[in-house]
This record gives structure tokens, sequence and C-alpha cells, in this order.
């Protein structure tokens, strides 16, 4: 009989292999008939639509992938979208720029990136016209760069101002017979006041409403000068709500008109100088960007952009996480490669494990020891563990609307007594061989000893936190202690208080990193190299991949959508986490 069942696993093994090899044979033949075939070319009075994708990651592909499909094709990430629209700038083939989504699901400042070169591609003299059914918060501050905004029949424009929504647990926990013991360091570290407290505390609310402010206004004025109205006028219009009420948005000055889909590409053929019910020439970005831009340019020296995103975990990590063993390799890597020779870190992360933060940082110690320059450059936030690996770096950049600060630690010990003695009837004795053989249990709580220790642990690493963030930005540790507490800042704030250098994009921090390398003519490189979804698929399947995850990561973000998705991640995280954490959990609204 196990022979039996040994011989009918071995053969419904093989048969699942030969259906996985079948299924990558035919996807990468069907993608190379399709590179060979259908060969994008990019026709004369040719218009860009901008079709972002509903998840922007930083890398191009950088993300987990839950699709069984034979699509190959990879999620643009976010410069090489900005890549995209400057080439189209300079393209004469391209004339405009249809932007034709109203939601997208992104943090201020990658909007801000987006609208910029939105802005610029306009200075050429070309055209961009936004048009969507409805308008979501970071649908619409990206399509006021547009020279006009229209919205479907029945539309709205759903513009409120920016949140910051916390689901606490502790009343939940309570219920269970969960206690979360908590040791932290610093007044505004709030990571854990979701397991402690009910609401916000004092502290919290203040540091989370300035910072929400400086982004806030940042908005206003943008949308102010680009729609020609007052920032009173703008940030009333958010408080009114005014954009669901058809007739006063319409007066509004936020819009250009209400029209059907039929009737603005009828004004982008007026634009492009075309006869009525001719067909618009028009190209995808993705498409675009494997025509006119998917190859390396530049010279035989490199800078090498090595992008960190999500949270900072313990070994490989998953995509889109920055999991310490794969980035101190490249960071490796990147010291040992004699063509490399200056790196910028790209960071977009709230932190995570202080244990791979500290390696992370020390990789990059070793690396501007060996003589090359570090220049870090933040994206939407680079917050508790992502500004700890970018401490030492000898320039960073940061956007006007990054989030940053959140310079403190914390550690959190699950204490399960009542769920197993109250709720589940389960009763735990032990026999040692020494006093503490069976410390740190979840079944028996923690002794005043073992509370001590935790404590200790906590202070002596933001005791080295601070020490890190002293040294590396030459900040008096008296100031360093004012400074840090845990306090979340934005980007203006960060730069008034020496915790970055210059608030300006990824372009900026690469010619800076160019310039301390004394390069005049250079390539770029991209890291970490990322595999093809079908690929990484069938890795994830037969279990060869590298990563600490799964392939199903996107399907449970694809069923909850985005907005929960981030509630649900932040949860998990929160329940999930090992050892002492320097990270800063948020849900920001936008």
């Amino acid at each position: 009989m196990n022979f039996l069942k040994v011989l009918l696993a071995s053969c419904l093994g093989t048969l699942l292999a030969l259906v996985v090899l079948f299924l990558v044979a035919a996807g990468f033949i069907g993608k190379a008939i399709s590179d060979t075939d259908d060969t994008v070319r990019i026709g004369s009075n040719s218009v860009l639509r901008l079709d972002l994708p509903a998840v922007m990651p930083e890398l191009t592909g950088n993300m987990q992938s839950g699709n069984l499909s034979l699509d190959n094709s990879e999620e643009l990430g976010l410069y090489d979208v900005m890549r995209s629209i400057r080439r189209a700038a300079e393209d004469n083939n391209i004339k405009g720029i249809y932007l034709n989504q109203g939601f997208f699901n992104a943090q201020p400042a990658t909007v801000r990136q987006l609208r910029q070169e939105l802005l610029a591609f306009r200075e050429t003299g070309k055209f961009v016209v936004a048009f969507s059914p409805n308008y979501g918060q970071a649908g619409y501050y990206l399509a006021s760069a547009a020279d006009a905004v229209y919205v479907g029949p029945m539309g709205i424009l759903d513009f409120r101002g920016l949140g910051a929504e916390i689901p606490f647990m502790k009343d939940m926990l309570d219920r269970i017979g969960v206690n979360m013991e908590v040791f932290y360091v610093g007044d505004y570290k709030s990571a854990t006041e979701p397991l402690r407290y009910t609401e916000m505390s004092r502290e919290n609310r203040e540091q989370t409403k300035i910072f929400l402010e400086n982004l806030f206004d940042l908005i206003v004025d943008d949308i102010a000068v680009s729609r020609n109205l007052s920032p009173a006028g703008v940030r009333g219009m958010a408080a009114n709500i005014t954009g669901w009420r058809e007739q006063e948005l319409l007066s509004s000055g936020l819009i250009d008109g209400f029209m059907h889909r039929s009737e603005v590409e009828a004004e982008i053929r007026s634009r492009l100088g075309l006869e009525e019910n001719r067909n618009i020439n028009t190209v995808g970005l993705s498409d675009y960007f494997e025509a006119r831009l998917n190859k390396q340019l530049g010279g035989h020296d490199q800078v090498r952009v090595i992008v960190a995103e999500g949270t900072i975990v313990d070994g490989s990590g998953d995509y889109g996480s920055i999991g310490d063993r794969k980035y101190v390799e490249l960071i490796q890597d990147a010291r040992r490669d004699d063509l490399v020779k200056a790196v910028v870190l790209r960071i977009n992360s709230g932190g995570g494990s202080a244990s791979s933060s500290e390696n992370i940082w020390a990789a990059v110690e070793d690396l501007k020891a060996a003589g090359k320059p570090v220049v870090v450059s933040m994206s939407d936030v680079a917050a508790s563990g992502g500004y700890y690996i970018a401490a030492g770096a000898d320039s960073i950049f940061a956007q006007p609307s990054t989030i940053t600060g959140s310079i403190g630690v914390f550690n959190v010990f699950p204490d399960a007594t009542g769920l197993m003695k109250e709720h589940i009837g389960i009763n735990f004795d032990t026999v040692n061989t020494a006093p503490y053989a069976n410390a740190f249990s979840p079944f028996q709580g923690l002794s005043d000893t073992e509370r001590t220790l935790l404590t200790q642990r906590a202070q002596i690493i933001y005791d080295q936190f601070l020490e890190r963030v002293s040294t590396g930005r030459d900040i008096p540790m008296d100031r360093m202690r004012q400074i840090a507490r845990g306090r979340v800042y934005s980007g203006v704030d960060a730069l008034d208080l020496g915790l970055v250098d210059r608030l300006a994009g990824l372009d900026e921090a690469i010619a800076s990193a160019a310039s301390l390398a004394g390069l005049d003519n250079y390539s770029m490189g991209f890291y970490p190299r990322v595999t093809p979804p079908l690929e990484r698929f069938v890795n994830d399947l037969m279990g060869l991949s590298d990563s600490d995850g799964g392939f199903n990561v996107n399907l449970v973000r694809e069923q909850l959508g985005e907005q929960a998705y981030q509630h649900f991640e932040l949860m998990r995280d929160l329940t999930q986490m090992q050892g002492v954490q320097a990270r800063m959990p948020i849900v920001v609204k936008f």
C-alpha cells in the first residue's frame, strides 16, 4: 500500500511538472513570437496613452505576482514611467498625452514626481488631456497637471483632504485573552499603539497632524498653480466636498467640464489636426517603453541604483520587500564590481527588522570605505529602519512630501496565558535545568527579570540607532536625542532638521553620485534584477525561488482591493514581528 502511495505521488508530481513545463514553453514561445512579429512602431502624430498600473512599484516588476497567466509582461516602475514621459517629450512622433485614469493607488510623493514630468512635457508645447468618469484624490492630483481635465457625465471628483487611518486591535486581543507587552523607546514611536491602545496617543495625533498638513499644503499649492486658483479656495473646496456637487464642481475651476468619452476623443482629434471620424493613433505606456527605452544607455562606467522598497526583513525576503541577505549581497556586488563607480540607494520603506537594518547599514559603510560614493534618494517614505539604512550615506535626497524620521525602536512580546487557560482550557507546566530555560515563553508570561532584559535590549538598539544617525549626519548627540524620539517628519521638516541634504528626485541623486565619483559619461544599472512574472511563478510553484514567500500575495491584494490590503498588510506585519523593530506602520488615505 505504501508503495502504491509513493508511486501515485510520483506520477502526480511528474504530471504537474509536465503541465508546468508546457505552460512555460507556451508562455515563452508566445512571448518570443510577440517580440518578433508585433514590434511596436510609433507612427507620426501619435498620442501616448498614460494607463498607469493599479499598484506601481519603484522598480519595474518588483512586486509579488499572483496571476496564473501566460502574460510575461511586468508592471512598469515609477522611474521607468517617468523616463517614458520624458522620452515622449523629445519624440517628434508623440504630439500629446491622453491621461485616462481617475483612480490611482499611490502616495503623494509618487504622484508629485509624475506630475512634474507631465508639467515638463507640456513645456515643450505638447498637450496633456485628462479624462475619467470619476476622480479619486490621487488621480485628480495627477490630472490637475493637464491642459484640460474632464469628468464623465454624472461623475464626481472625490477631493476632500488627507487622512490617516490606523486599526487598533487591543479590544480584540483582550477578548481572546492575549496581552501584548510592549517595550519601546521614543515618546512619538507609535508603531505599537494599535496593540496597546484603542485610539491614538496625544503625541501620535500631533505628529500625524503636522506631517499630513505639510503634505496637503504641497498638494493644494500645486493644484492652485496648475488650475489658476487660490490655495485658500482649493482648501475650501476640499473642506466642502465641492467635487460631489455637479454644478458647484463645474463652476469651481477644478475641472474644464463634463464630457462623454467620445467628446474628449473629438477634442484630441482637433488638437492633432485630424478630420472627424479619423482614428487617433495611440500607443500604450508599456508598448512605448519597450519600443523606445528598454535598454541601457550611457558610458562604460556605471552608477548603480539599488532600489530598496517594502518592509525590511531577515533573510532574502519576497519581491517588493527588503531582505537583508539579498541587499547585503547586492551592495557587496557593487563594491566588488570595478565598473561600478558610485551607488544610489533608492528607498521606499517604513522600516522593519532592526538587526537587518544594521546589516544593510554596515554594507553601505563597507561600500563607502572602498571609495565608492553612496547617495540616498527617498521616495514616499524612508522612515525608522528605512532611515537607518540611509543614515550613513554621503548625501541624502528626499521629496518635499517624503515621510521620514521615526528614529525609534520597539519590541513586542505576546502573552497568551489568558487565551490558553481561560478560553481554551490548556495549562502549561515546566521542568528547567537552569532558572531561565523556559524564559520568554508566550504561554508563561514574563517575569520582572525578563521585562528588564527586553527593556534594556530596546534601549541599547535605540542608542545605537542614534549613534548611527549622529555620526552619519554630523548631528551632536544631545541634538539628536531631541529630534529623534520616534517622531515622523515630512521631507520639508527633515531638511530643516538636517536629516536630509536636499529636496530633489532620483535624477538629481544619480547626477550627484556621478559628480562625487568624477564621472561625465556613465551608464545606469537598476537592481535587484527582477525575474519575469511567468518564470517567477514557476520557480515559486516548483520550490526553486530564493525568496521567502510564495506567489499568492497578489491574490489577497486583488481580492481585498488596495486600501483594504494596506490594513491587512499592516496588521499582518504587526502580528508576525520577531525581534526588535524599527518601523512606522500607518496608512495615509489619499
